[in-house]
């Protein structure tokens, strides 16, 4: 996994990032280990209105319809002064259970959105299988296209445009991947095996020729 502060590659292995320092175990400290339930769209500042929120229900409808294996999530709240928007988003990507149309869906192909209205900032969190696809550079692009919307307050065009940017992404991502081709199943045993059998017996081969009338 990228470190949620400087983005060097750590591993489970490592408690504390070599580069910055960053402690997973001290996040899990301050915010504990269990898992939480989170909506799609946690406005814990009371900032979205109804009908924005219904909006941007349906826009990430239309993001996972279009990409099946992933979801993305907002959050939008003011964090204290010893917690930063990547350790938030950090423990939401591991300790989340988001609620998505697909219950079994795994946040390793999830997308967290953190803004914090009092900062005005906004943070990126990446499941581990998006990592290679959304690299931080282009992150870093969208998070300064969200800056004027965060300044004025407008976190649901901010919501918006970041699935928007992502989306288009995600699709150019889709088109500069290799298609594999399919490869044909080894034929061995028959449909008994999976509990399917056929209406009929089948034909047995002739052992002789017909003999002729």
């Amino acid at each position: 996994m990228n470190c949620p502060h400087c983005s060097s590659l750590i591993t489970s292995a490592q408690p504390v990032c070599p580069q910055c320092g960053f402690s997973a175990a001290a996040i899990r400290g301050y915010l504990g280990s269990d898992w939480v339930r989170l909506a799609r769209i946690t406005d814990n500042a009371q900032l979205l209105s109804l009908k924005h929120s219904r909006h941007l229900e349906t826009v990430l409808d239309d993001f996972e319809r279009r990409f099946p294996q992933c979801f993305m999530a907002a959050y939008v709240g003011a964090l204290p002064d010893n917690l930063t928007l990547p350790d938030l988003g950090f423990w939401l990507i591991n300790h989340g259970a988001f609620h998505t149309h697909q219950i079994s869906r795994r946040n390793d192909f999830g997308i967290v959105l953190i803004m914090d209205p009092v900062r005005q900032q906004a943070s990126f969190t990446l499941g581990y299988g998006l990592e290679s696809i959304l690299k931080e550079t282009f992150l870093t692009q969208i998070l300064k296209k969200l800056q004027p919307l965060l300044r004025k307050g407008s976190f649901a065009s901010a919501i918006e445009t970041a699935v928007t940017l992502i989306e288009k992404e995600l699709r150019s991502a889709a088109r500069r991947e290799p298609r594999q081709l399919d490869q044909p199943p080894s034929i061995i045993g028959d449909a008994s095996d999976l509990g399917l059998h056929t209406l009929r017996q089948p034909t047995r081969p002739l052992l002789h020729a017909p003999k002729a009338h």
